[in-house]
């Protein structure tokens, strides 16, 4: 028995080593050595197109979501956000971050067509995203060093996470292809001063956040009422102190500090560090790779229209904060959700419908969280 075990077990993870690490060695072979060089921002975003949504998509996602959280950290941040009043309630933060999520996975995947970067799309949706955050941004007053700090943990923190955590760290062509995107997303933001290099990145955020990531009541207030909302979230409720240590391990004790929030649990600390490492045993070991890519929002051109006949796009997801933009089931689809609403097992609230926007978006009339 043990014999047959091993006879199957060891070309399986052969198989699965070998599947899991071909996506990486391949992309130097896609572009020539003076594309890779000379790094342009389109081939930058088919290299992260590929680690972000193939290879390490739940890490890129979790260090998104932190950095979204630790600029909370920074006072003169945390004081606008409180003051435009965006993330002081459950259908506001949930809102927020729907769209907010939404715009950045749209420039995320799509290509960034306009002048100097060479593609043959002329798909606008990447530029729309971006010219909406824009406009969301210029009604507040917000210093360049903000946008900087804001800018520099999107790429700072899926890096450090991916190579904690994930099964396998970004290689240096990877990293460079994220730097390359992201700070050509900056250009196009109007950003000023941005770096020339990713280690120059790190360098300015360890000094930014030395001066300016300092207790302040703006930043315990926002920390503690986003995560309060997060905690409501969970439906066993001796579940939630877990998720809350689980916040308090993720950041590190500088921002703890800037919000005021206490030490992890070392026990459970370690726990949860555990569990990360176990994930990324399994993963490179275990699980084949993925064959779809992990996409947050439509590639295709599909659309819906409205009532009043106006094109929409649907999510292709259910968030668990709400179905937003997901599209109402019909026939058969919808008998099923009907039974399981009936059994318990789904809930009512949470089914898609007018109140989450069923019938889809556009991309000019999201509002994401400023910052």
């Amino acid at each position: 028995m043990l014999a047959s075990l091993l006879c199957f077990a060891i070309p399986y993870i052969l198989l699965v080593r070998i599947l899991r690490y071909r996506r990486v060695k391949l992309i130097p072979t896609k572009f020539s050595g003076d594309g890779l060089l000379t790094m342009s921002p389109w081939t930058a975003q088919q290299i992260v197109y590929e680690s972000f949504f193939h290879d390490t998509p739940m890490m890129m996602l979790l260090g998104t979501q932190v950095a979204l959280f630790k600029v909370y950290g920074i006072s003169s941040i945390a004081t606008l956000l409180l003051r435009t009043g965006e993330l002081k309630t459950p259908h506001t933060i949930n809102k927020r971050l729907a769209d907010t999520s939404t715009l950045i996975a749209t420039f995320l995947s799509n290509p960034l067509v306009g002048p100097g970067y060479e593609t043959p799309s002329d798909d606008p949706r990447a530029a729309i995203a971006i010219a909406r955050v824009n406009y969301l941004h210029r009604k507040y007053r917000i210093n360049n060093d903000d946008y900087l700090y804001n800018l520099a943990l999107f790429m700072i923190e899926p890096i450090r996470w991916t190579a904690r955590f994930d099964w396998r760290p970004h290689s240096p062509l990877e990293i460079q292809a994220i730097f390359t995107l992201w700070t050509e997303i900056g250009r196009r933001m109007g950003i000023k001063n941005i770096w020339a290099s990713y280690t120059e990145m790190e360098e300015w955020v360890e000094n930014f956040e030395e001066l300016n990531m300092i207790p302040s009541t703006a930043s315990a207030e926002l920390a503690r009422t986003t995560i309060n909302h997060f905690l409501e979230r969970i439906p066993i409720q001796s579940l939630r102190p877990l998720f809350f240590q689980l916040v308090l391990t993720v950041l590190d004790t500088r921002t703890r500090n800037a919000m005021q929030l206490p030490e992890p649990n070392p026990w459970v600390s370690a726990l949860i560090h555990w569990l990360f490492i176990i994930r990324a045993f399994v993963v490179r070991n275990l699980c084949l790779p993925r064959r779809k890519p992990a996409i947050w929002v439509q590639l295709d051109n599909m659309y819906r229209l409205d009532e009043d006949g106006v094109p929409r796009m649907s999510a292709v997801y259910q968030r668990r904060s709400g179905p937003y933009y997901f599209p109402q089931k019909t026939g058969f689809a919808l008998k099923l959700q009907n039974v399981f609403i009936w059994l318990g097992l789904r809930s009512e609230e949470k089914s898609p419908g007018s109140k989450w926007f069923s019938e889809g978006y556009r991309l000019e009339e999201l509002v994401c969280a400023i910052m």
